[in-house]
């Protein structure tokens, strides 16, 4: 694992990101609380412009190289205190907080 990224793994919380367009994994550590997250999240009209690519996100974000580094991760994490989101379309992206509870944005389509 990459040194900036243990290091703030273990100090802040973060999003365990699966983009689907991209097939890719990303740590996302976002700019806001958690609160702050879940209220910005389920207010968006829209994930059209993190479609492509989630970097637009508010924070900083780091792609997953090898998916051994993101299931190290979540053994590390052994009290399950990460976040985890799936971003591809409105009618199937969603934020789950670590209890397990689905967070679905306001745009969001059930199709």
């Amino acid at each position: 694992m990459k040194p900036e990224i243990e290091n703030r793994y273990r100090s802040d919380f973060l999003v365990l990101l699966d983009e689907e367009y991209g097939y890719r994994k990303w740590f996302w550590f976002p700019s806001l609380g958690k609160d702050d997250l879940e209220k910005w999240w389920s207010c968006l009209e829209t994930v059209d412009p993190y479609f492509m690519t989630p970097e637009p996100l508010p924070g900083e974000l780091y792609q997953v190289e090898d998916d051994d580094e993101y299931d190290l991760y979540v053994q590390l994490d052994k009290e399950g205190n990460h976040y985890f989101a799936h971003i591809h379309c409105d009618d199937n992206s969603v934020l789950i907080r670590p209890d397990k509870t689905k967070l679905f944005h306001k745009g969001y389509e059930k199709s």
